[in-house]
């Protein structure tokens, strides 16, 4: 029995080198760490209404530095600006600490990514159904313990979303920045149907944004930006830059936000504009 099962963690093993390259990888070794909730009503205790209303918006002038003008001390009037209802961050376990780093919204539903400050490594991702503008509603929701969240996007029944993670803790992982796509259907994230990551190069994933069959990911600390095939996460051209934040793409044209020196403009090949 011992045999066979060796047997069976060798032949696993053979798949997943043959199934990689220096970038990417499509095995679920991750899986263990994802955790889906799956109860209707903690998912609906998630979101309160105990502070909706109209918002005070207030300037801070020592954090500023201006003199507040007499329109931004008015009320605001026939635009006020009105909360609906908060979700509360995702706990799970030892994971407390969550906070949103970005939300996309396509449709019914907004899809918000989740990480944790400092050197620790955890997140999630809520999906939340907006389709009745006054009683969202969570529908769906994983939990990392291994990985921050800090960008995604949906597309065409999948979700895409980049953060970071300990590649050196994992047996898969060759870089701590990594894409996953992750299948999606009517507002439900279903991990069991199959789950791919890719990897590149730099301390943390920061922002992703599609384009056609096209996924293009930053990622900081002597990362790059690289392109990806939303199919299969095929890595088809990256090139490397010291701390990228953030990715824009407009009319064939890539905008982006390296913290070393401002914005920088890339044609679709990721070559730099003069």
């Amino acid at each position: 029995m011992k045999k066979e099962i060796l047997l069976i963690f060798l032949m696993a093993f053979v798949l997943v080198i043959s199934c990689s390259d220096e970038t990417t990888i499509f095995i679920d070794e991750q899986q263990s760490s994802i955790f889906e909730e799956s109860d209707a009503i903690k998912l609906a205790g998630s979101v309160s209404f105990d502070n909706a209303g109209v918002l005070d918006i207030t300037v801070d002038e020592n954090y500023t530095g201006k003199r507040t003008s007499k329109a931004v001390e008015e009320p605001a009037g026939n635009y006020p600006m009105t909360l609906i209802a908060q979700v509360n961050p995702p706990t799970y376990g030892p994971i407390t600490a969550l906070t949103a780093a970005h939300v996309y919204v396509e449709n019914d539903f907004a899809y918000v990514a989740y990480n944790v400050a400092g050197d620790e490594y955890s997140g999630a991702i809520d999906i939340i159904d907006v389709s009745d503008p006054n009683n969202p509603a969570v529908t769906s929701r994983v939990v990392y313990s291994n990985a921050d969240i800090n960008s995604l996007q949906y597309k065409d029944g999948f979700l895409y979303a980049v953060g970071g993670m300990d590649a050196s803790s994992s047996f898969t992982a060759l870089s701590n920045s990594f894409i996953t796509k992750i299948p999606v259907f009517s507002g439900v994230m279903d991990t069991d149907a199959g789950v791919i990551y890719g990897f590149q190069a730099g301390d943390n994933a920061t922002d992703i944004v599609i384009d056609r069959n096209d996924a293009y990911v930053t990622s900081g600390k002597d990362g790059t930006i690289t392109m990806y095939d939303t199919r299969d996460l095929d890595i088809k051209r990256e090139e490397a830059f010291s701390d990228l934040r953030s990715v824009a793409f407009y009319d064939d044209e890539i905008a982006l936000l390296d913290a070393s020196m401002g914005i920088r403009i890339l044609d679709d090949k990721l070559k730099t504009q003069e």
